[in-house]
C-alpha cells in the first residue's frame, strides 16, 4: 500500500522567523511595511478559532432544523522563556490612556511565518497573521532548579488563513540568543514581604486583565476589546521556622496590606506588588516518617503588580 500524504509534513523546524508583534495603527489591521519585533524565546503557541453555531429547532421534529453561523471568536495561547520585559509588561503594566504604546491600551498584530508543502513534497513559504491583539491573561512562575516560564491568552480579532509569501515590505527579527531567566537569576532570599527576605521553592504570579470583549449586530468578528477589573492572585511556598511574621499576619484581624519584591534576576526584571494580603496556607511535610520539611503553601492577593528593573 502506498502512502496515504504525497506531500511532506510541516513543522515548527521550518520558520525561518520567529513568532513575532507590531502595535498595530488601526484596530485589526496589520501596519503597511510592518518591522516586527520577536516574541522572546517560545517553548509554544497554540492559535485557536472558536467557531460560533446557532441552533435553529422547530416544532414537530427532535432534531436541528439547521445552524445559523453567528461569528467567529480567536485566541492565543503561549508559553515562553523571557530576558526581559517590553513584551510581557503589555500584560502585566495597566493601561496608559495618554500615552498606549507598549501597554494593553494598544492593540497588536503578530505574525509567523513557514515552510509548508501544497500537495507536494516540496516546500513553500507562508504567513498567519493574528490581528487586533490584547493579552487577557499572564502568568509568571518560578521553581527550584528551574527556568523563569511565562504563560499568556491573548484574545484576538481574526487570524487570517495562510497566505502564500510573505508579508508585503515586512522587516523581520532574528531569532533571539540572550539568554533566559532561570532561578539561579534571583539570588539568595528573593521574595520579601512588608521588608523582610524570604527563600522560596516555588513562587507563581497571574494577571486576569479580563477584557471587555463587544461585538455588535452585523459583525461577526470582535469589534473592539477594552482593559476590565484587574485581578491579581498568586502562590509561593517557604519554610518554617525563619520568624512567624507571615503566620501571623494571615491571623490577624483585619490583616494590613503590605508591599512585596520578587526580584528574578537584579536589574532585569523585578516584580512589584502593592497591598499584599496573604488569603491561604496549606502547609506541607506534616506527614509520617517524615517524608518532607515543613513548610508554608501560601497563597496572596494583590492591588498592583507590575514588572519593572527596581
Amino acid at each position: 500500500m502506498s502512502s496515504q500524504i504525497g506531500f511532506s509534513l510541516s513543522h515548527v523546524g521550518t520558520a525561518p522567523a520567529p513568532l513575532s508583534y507590531i502595535q498595530e495603527v488601526a484596530f485589526g489591521t496589520m501596519p503597511a511595511s510592518p518591522t516586527l519585533t520577536a516574541v522572546k524565546v517560545i517553548d509554544q503557541f497554540t492559535p485557536r478559532i472558536d467557531n460560533m453555531e446557532m441552533d435553529v429547532r422547530s416544532i414537530g421534529s427532535h432534531y436541528l432544523y439547521g445552524m445559523q453561523s453567528g461569528g467567529h471568536t480567536y485566541g492565543l495561547g503561549l508559553t515562553l522563556h523571557p530576558f526581559d520585559l517590553p513584551f510581557l509588561k503589555i500584560g502585566t503594566n495597566g493601561p496608559n490612556y495618554t500615552t498606549p504604546a507598549g501597554t494593553v491600551t494598544a492593540s497588536y498584530a503578530m505574525a509567523f511565518k513557514y515552510y509548508q508543502s501544497t500537495g507536494t513534497l516540496g516546500y513553500n513559504l507562508y504567513n498567519i497573521q493574528l490581528l487586533g491583539g490584547r493579552p487577557n491573561t499572564t502568568s509568571i512562575s518560578i521553581s527550584s532548579q528551574g527556568l523563569v516560564e511565562a504563560t499568556q491568552d491573548w484574545v484576538f480579532r481574526d487570524i487570517t488563513k495562510p497566505t502564500a509569501g510573505d508579508i508585503s515590505g515586512s522587516t523581520w527579527p532574528a531569532f533571539p540568543t540572550t539568554a533566559v531567566l532561570s532561578n539561579i537569576d534571583a539570588g539568595s532570599k528573593p521574595l520579601t514581604i512588608n521588608g523582610t527576605a524570604y527563600a522560596i521553592g516555588d513562587f507563581k504570579i497571574d494577571w486576569n486583565n479580563n477584557l471587555i470583549q463587544k461585538k455588535y449586530i452585523g459583525s461577526d468578528l470582535l469589534d473592539q476589546s477594552v482593559l476590565g477589573a484587574v485581578d491579581i492572585s498568586g502562590s509561593f511556598v517557604t519554610p518554617a521556622g525563619q520568624d512567624t511574621l507571615l503566620e501571623t499576619a494571615i491571623h490577624d484581624f483585619p490583616q494590613s496590606g503590605v508591599t512585596g519584591k520578587l526580584t528574578v534576576k537584579t536589574g532585569v526584571m523585578i516584580i512589584n506588588m502593592t497591598n499584599m494580603k496573604l488569603l491561604t496556607d496549606a502547609p506541607t511535610g506534616l506527614s509520617a516518617g517524615p517524608t518532607d520539611a515543613y513548610e508554608h503553601a501560601y497563597t496572596f492577593k494583590c492591588s498592583t503588580a507590575t514588572l519593572d528593573t527596581t
